[in-house]
C-alpha cells in the first residue's frame, strides 16, 4: 500500500504546497462549453455532460464529440443535480450516473443511456444507509459510498466505499489510514476505470485516493483540510489514462487570494499545479473532468475550457 502520510498541521502543508508552485496561464486554456450557468462536469470517450442552472432549477446538458450541445435526453428540470458521472455498461456503451434531488423526497440515483432511456438503481442501500454518490459504472462493476445509521448515531463500520460486481455482493473497500484517524469517512466522489476506483473521503480533512476494485495498491493524498483561517475544499475527482488519480481543491486562507489546486497521482508519483484567482475573485475552477489524457475544467460564470495541465514546480517523477 502506498500512502502519502503527514505528520505537520494539513493547512500548513497545504498553503506550502501551494506558494511552492507557479500560477497556471488561463489563456493556454481552450473554451469548449460557453455556460455562465455550468455547476459540475464529467467526460468520456469525447462525450461531456454538465449540470447547468442555480440551485432550484437545474439540468442536465451534454456536448457531442462533433460539437452539439443539447440537454440530456430523458431528462428534466430538477432542484438538483449532484455526482454526476459517465461510464460504460457491459457492452461498452456510455452511461450517465447521477443523483437527482426534488423537494420533498430524498434524492434518487438514476442511469440514462444518452439517447432517452433511463433507470433507478435499486438494491444498492442497505438497511439505515443512504448514497453518498451516485453508483459510477464500469462494465459489470458499479462503485458508490454509503452513509449508514445504526441505534440512532452513525455507524462507520459500514459507512465507506463500496464496489459491486454483478452476481456478487457489495464490497467495503478500505480507506487510507489518515482519512481514518481523522474521522474523514463521508465519501463525496467516486470515479472508476477499468479495476481501478478512486474517491474522496472528507470530513475537517479531505483524502483523495485510489486503489484496485480488490482493495490493493492504495494511493493517496491529503486533499483539502478546512481549520483555523484557512477553508479548502476538493471539488473534483477523476481517473484518467494509465489510472492517473486527478483532483482538484479549491483553497482560502486569511490575507490571501483564492486558489486552485490540480494534482495528479500516479503510483508514488503526485505533481501538482496551482491556478491563481482571475480577476473576477472567483475561484479559477470548481469542477474537473478527464477525458484519458485530455483534461476539462469548469471555470465559474463561463463554462468548460480544456486545459494544459502544467507542473512545472513539481519534480518530475
Amino acid at each position: 500500500m502506498m500512502l502519502v502520510m503527514h505528520r505537520t498541521p494539513v493547512t500548513i502543508l497545504l498553503a506550502a504546497a501551494a506558494l511552492a508552485l507557479p500560477a497556471g496561464a488561463s489563456a493556454a486554456d481552450t473554451p469548449v462549453v460557453s455556460d455562465p450557468a455550468a455547476q459540475q462536469l464529467t467526460a468520456l470517450d469525447g462525450t461531456i455532460v454538465w449540470v447547468s442552472g442555480a440551485f432550484g432549477r437545474q439540468k442536465l446538458m451534454q456536448r457531442t464529440p462533433d460539437g452539439v450541445a443539447a440537454p440530456v435526453r430523458g431528462t428534466r428540470e430538477a432542484r438538483s443535480y449532484r455526482s454526476i458521472d459517465l461510464g460504460h455498461d457491459p457492452d461498452g456503451a456510455l452511461r450517465l450516473t447521477y443523483l437527482r434531488c426534488d423537494a420533498g423526497r430524498p434524492c434518487q440515483a438514476l442511469w440514462n443511456d444518452l439517447d432517452g432511456r433511463r433507470a433507478t438503481f435499486r438494491g444498492l442501500e442497505p438497511t439505515g444507509c443512504s448514497l453518498t454518490t451516485a453508483p459510477a459504472w464500469w462494465r459489470q462493476r458499479l462503485a458508490y459510498g454509503l452513509a449508514c445509521v445504526g441505534g440512532g448515531k452513525a455507524d462507520s463500520r459500514r459507512s465507506g466505499l463500496y464496489v459491486k460486481t454483478r452476481g456478487r455482493p457489495a464490497r467495503r473497500l478500505p480507506l487510507p489510514k489518515d482519512a481514518v484517524r481523522f474521522g474523514a469517512d463521508e465519501i463525496t466522489a467516486v470515479d472508476l476505470r477499468g479495476t481501478r476506483v478512486a474517491a474522496i473521503a472528507a470530513d475537517v480533512y479531505a483524502y483523495a485516493f485510489s486503489q484496485t476494485v480488490g482493495g490493493r495498491a492504495m494511493w493517496a493524498q491529503l486533499a483539502a483540510a478546512s481549520e483555523g483561517d484557512g477553508d479548502a475544499r476538493a471539488r473534483g475527482l477523476a481517473l484518467g489514462g494509465g489510472g492517473a488519480q486527478w483532483t482538484l481543491t479549491d483553497a482560502e486562507h486569511a490575507g490571501d487570494p483564492k486558489e486552485t489546486l490540480i494534482f495528479r497521482q500516479l503510483g508514488g508519483c503526485l505533481r501538482s499545479e496551482r491556478i491563481a484567482t482571475p480577476e473576477t475573485g472567483d475561484f479559477a475552477a470548481t469542477s474537473l473532468a478527464v477525458d484519458g489524457a485530455t483534461v476539462y475544467l469548469l471555470v465559474p460564470g463561463s463554462g468548460i475550457v480544456r486545459h494544459e495541465f502544467d507542473p512545472a514546480a513539481t519534480p518530475a517523477c
